[in-house]
């Protein structure tokens, strides 16, 4: 079982994305369907880019990522029902394609999903002080133009705090709860969303989290948390190395 620390390094930074958003679920093709908040693949690797990870070391540059990071978000707009659009995909099949007319090639729709404008909180943290200060600059001055999700998808990265990280007892969740949970006041979403890779094509996914519609999720009890910030959002924090460990020593009993 993993030691807690007595404490971590950490910050909040409010990821706005001003046009549109699609998080791609894995598993989808022609119906490209989104998740409702990134999943963590898609924080760590903004992270890799304003970081400025060139492609020849980025899966090593990720590994190295994971090892060190603790992880959690909320929106902070409320969360939509996404938004749909339809492209048409010609099929360029034969030699004499040039000089046929566009509407009489072999044609399929696709079909995505995708969130407007919308704004998150991150929550992230570390053992390592001076990571947690290498990525702080470089998401303030980062090395290459941010986005989130997809490659046209723009993002505003702010650093709302940055200090220590302190564990705590709360019933109040200001970010995704751990587990599923049932809410007196409001449902909940149920989600699994991709956390890492035990290799380049082996995704990791995260615990089974609960997406409220407002924040704080007020818990039935008090359970260990994270305090962050001036105002003490108290928050769940998955530990990245710590799931991929768990996931890798699984794969090896089941094989």
């Amino acid at each position: 079982m993993m030691s807690v620390p007595s404490k971590l390094y950490g910050f909040i930074a409010d990821a706005e994305m001003p046009y549109f958003a699609c998080f791609r679920k894995p598993t989808s093709t022609s119906l490209v369907l989104t998740y409702p908040v990134p999943p963590f693949t898609t924080i760590i690797g903004m992270v890799a880019n304003a970081l400025g990870y060139s492609r020849p070391n980025y899966f090593e540059g990720i590994v190295k990522l994971q090892e060190v990071l603790w992880l959690n978000l909320r929106p902070l707009t409320p969360v939509q029902r996404p938004s749909r659009e339809l492209a048409k995909i010609l099929k360029l099949v034969g030699e004499a394609r040039e000089q046929r007319k566009p509407t009489s090639f072999p044609s399929s729709p696709m079909y995505k999903y995708f969130l407007v404008r919308p704004t998150f909180r991150l929550f992230v943290a570390s053992e390592d002080n001076d990571t947690v200060m290498e990525i702080v600059e470089a998401l303030r001055h980062p090395n290459r133009p941010l986005y989130l999700g997809q490659s046209d998808d723009m993002v505003i990265v702010k650093v709302a705090w940055q200090g220590e990280v302190l564990p705590t007892q709360s019933d109040q969740a200001w970010a995704l709860p751990i587990g599923a949970q049932e809410g007196a006041q409001q449902p909940v979403e149920l989600l699994r969303l991709p956390l890492a890779f035990a290799h380049e094509r082996q995704v990791v996914y995260s615990p089974l989290l609960s997406l409220p519609a407002d924040f704080p999720f007020r818990l039935p009890h008090p359970e260990p948390m994270w305090c962050f910030g001036e105002e003490g959002e108290t928050v769940h924090l998955i530990c990245v190395r710590e799931e991929v460990r768990n996931a890798t020593v699984g794969e090896a009993r089941r094989g």
